[in-house]
């Protein structure tokens, strides 16, 4: 038959002979590719810095660097502790609070702690503007009250500013000014009760 192949005439191993049978092993070989015991060859070794010693702060921050921080917030910034954060607060200063307005901001004052830190509380709502303006605003109101407003408070008052709409379209010394004439207003009428 033509273009057919021919078949294998080699004798095929037998079951029991087949342990006998030497296959070609390959050479052994060392690839680049491969990493060994080291690591790979072409790879540069790190050396790595030893541990700082002494316990180690939330957040792995070093201790001393933490208490500086939170020395620089609360000497002349505006730490956690001095805003007004629950609802509840905001509330009570409403309710009980003595009430001065301006044209872009109201502002409620209330004689909280005669001993701590006087505190602010900010209300911006979304007609005032999208999410840059109220916090753009937010920060010039926090930066207004750190310098101007909170020294002449007494020690423990506490303050809340309420953003109308068009307040976002001021620029930090409309704030200023604005802030701290409804700030005095503020004070007189707080003044005769003593702020209690």
């Amino acid at each position: 038959m033509r273009g057919s192949r021919r078949a294998d005439t080699r004798p095929l191993p037998v079951a029991g002979n087949e342990k006998d049978l030497s296959t070609p092993q390959p050479s052994p070989q060392t690839d680049a590719r491969i990493p060994g015991a080291d690591g790979y060859a072409r790879r540069t070794k790190r050396i790595k810095a030893p541990p700082r010693q002494g316990t180690s702060a939330p957040g792995h921050s070093d201790p001393s660097q933490a208490a500086r921080l939170e020395e620089s917030r609360t000497a002349g910034g505006l730490g956690r502790t001095d805003r007004l954060r629950k609802s509840a607060e905001f509330a009570v200063l409403q309710r009980r609070g003595v009430r001065s307005q301006s044209e872009h901001f109201v502002l409620y004052g209330l004689q909280h702690d005669e001993v701590g830190r006087s505190r602010l509380g900010i209300t911006v709502s979304r007609r005032v503007g999208g999410a840059v303006v109220r916090n753009r605003l937010k920060r010039h109101i926090r930066e207004c009250f750190r310098l101007r407003l909170r020294p002449t408070l007494p020690a423990g008052a506490v303050m809340v500013v309420i953003a109308r709409q068009g307040a976002g379209d001021l620029k930090a010394d409309a704030i200023n000014l604005e802030l701290g004439a409804a700030s005095a207003d503020l004070i007189r009428k707080l003044h005769p009760k003593g702020w209690a």
